[in-house]
């Protein structure tokens, strides 16, 4: 099985991260308007609303932050049954056969696999490759790999192309014609 069954995943991680952290912001600030302008009479509302900001503030700040680190602004990520050295193989020959040189670097990690970081100059993504487990089939000790594309701030139309020929590429096709 390789990637085209699932497809790439968009996500606009900075996107993600803003709106909850408004939102904490927002309930902290009608938390205080309730308390300050209502007195004892709105503390058990305004409680509720400032232990919400600070739940909603805490959980951006342990998971969407983290995320934004690591994948970057806007992502585009895709499940591979594949290996890691094969993963990292298909996406490099795409890379070599666009005219790039690219290079892989190894993050630091106590897994057995470390995750592999493969960039390109003149291409604006990245792509971060590392094994973890597939959301929708989550078998006991069926590991698969993700390939993350990390953009800083957009998807490009040369990122949609290097997409397809990276999917092609792992279902064991030629990639399609630059």
């Amino acid at each position: 099985m390789a990637a085209r069954d699932e497809g790439w995943v968009y996500a606009n991680n900075a996107r993600i991260t803003t709106t909850f952290l408004g939102l904490a912001m927002f309930f902290l600030g009608i938390g205080l308007l309730a308390v300050l302008a209502f007195g004892d009479e709105a503390a058990v509302a305004g409680v509720a609303f400032l232990t919400l900001a600070v739940f909603l503030l805490v959980f951006s700040l342990l998971v969407f932050l983290p995320r934004l680190a690591r994948r970057g602004a806007v992502s585009f990520s895709v499940y591979s049954s594949r290996s890691v050295e094969e993963v990292e193989a298909a996406v490099r020959s795409v890379i070599e056969a666009s005219g790039r040189t690219p290079q892989v670097e190894f993050v630091k990690s106590r897994s057995k696999h470390p995750p592999r970081i493969v960039t390109a100059e003149g291409v604006p993504a990245r792509f971060r490759i590392e094994v973890t487990r597939h959301p929708a089939r989550s078998e006991i000790g069926a590991d698969w790999t993700e390939i993350v594309e990390s953009f800083p701030s957009r998807d490009e139309a040369e990122a949609q192309a290097l997409r397809d020929r990276i999917t092609a590429r792992l279902a064991g096709e030629m990639p399609p014609a630059q």
